[in-house]
């Protein structure tokens, strides 16, 4: 990876890439001791990201031939492209202390909307998490890794992690999305107990509770406000902009929201043709 030559170099990734995966923590290695010589140390990086990628695209292929689709494990291995170090225990570890101060407050005795009364409590006023306002939006607002961490992200980067913490807690609230850019990203709360019938809010809610909006921390919206938003918007009024949208369906927008944040940047728009690859894959 070092010889001036540049077929050989050429070669050399070729036989590198077919080892796959395997090869990467090698490499890691090797490019640690390579800062003496900045060729290699570019070489090395090339095959590298090569191989991450792949190993990104292979793990998203997988997924989508699975059973389950399990949203965290495709919202890890999403966030792992941008953070290539993330692993599987670091991802989780960060959702560990949030739903254990939910689970806190959470009683069998309480209705579906003190449930949600305690989500909130726990997410926008403990953990203070908030959504941004500023547009372009940034990578870092829409990871959930980073979201994490910083505690301000986008409707659907707030809504994946108050999601995944319901569900973890057998709530059931899901995630409501289209690939309508104006269409908000908006949170299910699913009729488990029969409710519906007594609530009787004068509309076909396809089986939801009340919707909740992360932006609006927390916000219970019941069937028919959300219709009339909608129409007073201009957005279409279609049965999956009323029902929880499949995991495929969520993945895929957020990766088309992730595409938006690295094309509204310049330092990220090399990433573009990786994304636009994943996105082909459903």
């Amino acid at each position: 990876m070092d010889d001036p030559d540049q077929m050989v170099v050429e070669h050399a990734r070729e036989k590198l890439l077919e080892y796959g995966d395997d090869i990467i923590p090698k490499l890691e290695h090797l490019e640690e001791d390579c800062f003496i010589d900045p060729n290699q140390l570019i070489n090395i990086s090339v095959v590298l990201d090569a191989l991450r990628f792949q190993r990104i695209k292979n793990a998203l292929k997988c997924w989508l031939k699975s059973d389950d689709k399990s949203l965290m494990q495709a919202v890890y291995t999403i966030c792992s492209y941008q953070f290539p170090d993330l692993s599987i225990e670091d991802f989780t570890a960060k959702f560990q202390d949030l739903r254990h101060q939910c689970w806190m407050e959470m009683s069998s005795r309480q209705t579906s909307f003190e449930k949600v009364e305690a989500l909130n409590k726990v997410f926008f006023d403990v953990f203070d998490f908030v959504r941004v306002n500023e547009v372009p939006h940034s990578p870092f607002d829409i990871f959930v890794n980073s979201v994490m961490e910083s505690k301000e992200g986008t409707d659907i980067s707030l809504g994946l992690i108050y999601s995944l913490v319901a569900q973890s807690l057998d709530i059931p609230i899901y995630g409501v999305t289209t690939m309508n850019n104006r269409a908000p990203f908006v949170l299910a709360y699913m009729d488990k107990d029969n409710l519906l019938p007594i609530l009787d809010w004068g509309i076909d809610n396809n089986g939801v509770l009340f919707y909740i909006g992360v932006g609006t921390k927390g916000l219970i919206i019941d069937p028919q406000q959300l219709k009339e938003a909608y129409f007073s918007e201009g957005l279409p009024q279609n049965r999956e902009q009323f029902e929880p949208s499949p995991n495929t369906l969520i993945v895929k927008k957020y990766l088309k929201d992730i595409k938006r944040s690295y094309s509204n940047q310049a330092q990220f728009r090399y990433k573009l043709k990786d994304i636009e690859e994943l996105l082909e894959l459903f």
